[in-house]
């Protein structure tokens, strides 16, 4: 019922990016339905889209559970964490037509790697979850550059302009004629 894929096979454990394609399957009879990501210590959760999905606190809730969801969601790390394999947690909780709380889960391995490590060389790219990630179309704000690109930041300081209404620059010192009575 649930699968998930990385757009790649590591995340850099200082600034790292990685995008995780969640596909549930349709549940027969649910009316209510949420997915929950359990994360590492250090890794995030960001943007998410998606064709039915209502992002919240703790993960999302699918407005359509009785057909196909494709979730697609930022995974990133801000400051340095530790290397090495860690679990993911990707939870659906539903509550079935005898009004009974079920919920599914599956667990995915996610590698942590240096940027400048040998094995960061070494990532595998999963081509299918590249393209849904182009493809897709993103919510907008949330830190979004203009360029809607979702891997790059821009945090170039905005330049600021000041005027002095006194100024007067050589040339306009030298022409400038000096207001009188006409």
């Amino acid at each position: 019922m649930i699968k998930a894929r990385f757009a790649k096979s590591a995340i850099e454990n200082e600034e790292g990016l990685n995008h995780l394609w969640i596909q549930i399957g349709p549940l027969e009879a649910v009316e209510h339905a949420e997915v929950g990501l359990q994360l590492p210590a250090g890794v995030y959760f960001g943007r998410a889209c998606g064709g039915s999905l209502n992002k919240n606190s703790e993960g999302f809730t699918l407005l359509e559970p009785a057909r196909v969801n494709e979730l697609l969601v930022e995974i990133y790390t801000r400051q340095p964490i530790d290397c090495g394999w860690e679990s993911l947690g990707v939870t659906v909780t539903y509550t079935n037509q005898h009004r009974c709380e079920l919920s599914e889960v599956l667990t995915v391995s996610l590698s942590i790697v240096e940027a400048e490590s040998a094995e960061a060389e070494e990532i595998h790219i999963d081509e299918e979850v590249v393209r849904k990630v182009k493809e897709a179309v993103w919510p907008p704000g949330e830190g979004v550059p203009p360029s809607g690109n979702p891997g790059f930041l821009d945090c170039t300081p905005a330049k600021q302009i000041t005027y002095d209404p006194n100024y007067r620059s050589e040339l306009e010192k030298q022409y400038r004629v000096e207001g009188g009575n006409y």
